[in-house]
């Protein structure tokens, strides 16, 4: 039994300690920051978002089989989500790798705005989804969308 511990140890742990610590064994110096710590949590944050919306829209343009309870789910994890998102814009985040503009700083009440926008949306969509359901909400979608994009063309590098 102990041999077995100590082999689960090595297949599950080990793995998870080399990818966290950027293969190396060990943090890199630059890494350890609150900057990059920010930029790594909105990353993370923003995938999630943007798997979410694309299921969404997947079952709203009938390219992902409908679940009703999943697509108002996503909806309103997607809400959740939104509101998150101003907490890893934390002063000189602007870290390399990161699509954020200087802009997010320079007016961050218009972008705390916009992440607002994007969770009242998200919402909206729930509630139409819980109360009215797939079909009467699917249409929705887009406004999420849509409200994504009202914060990425001010506030994101463009992606080439």
């Amino acid at each position: 039994m102990k041999k077995l511990s100590v082999t689960l140890f090595g297949v599950l742990v080990v793995p998870l300690l080399v990818v966290s610590c950027g293969g190396s064994g060990t943090p890199s110096a630059a890494d350890d920051t609150p900057e990059m710590a920010a930029f790594h949590y909105r990353e993370g944050l923003m995938d999630a978002i943007a798997w979410k919306v694309g299921q969404a829209r997947g079952m709203a343009q009938g390219e992902i089989p409908v679940d009703e309870a999943v697509f108002a789910k996503h909806a309103r994890d997607v809400a959740v989500l939104a509101g998150m998102i101003p907490e890893g814009f934390i002063a000189n985040s602007a870290v390399a790798g990161s699509a954020a503009l200087p802009e997010v700083w320079t007016n961050m009440a218009d972008f705390k705005q916009k992440a607002m926008d994007l969770q009242n949306a998200a919402q909206a969509l729930a509630d139409a989804a819980t109360q009215n359901g797939f079909e009467a909400a699917k249409g929705m979608v887009q406004a999420v969308g849509q409200s994504c994009g009202g914060c990425h063309r001010p506030y994101r590098k463009r992606q080439e």
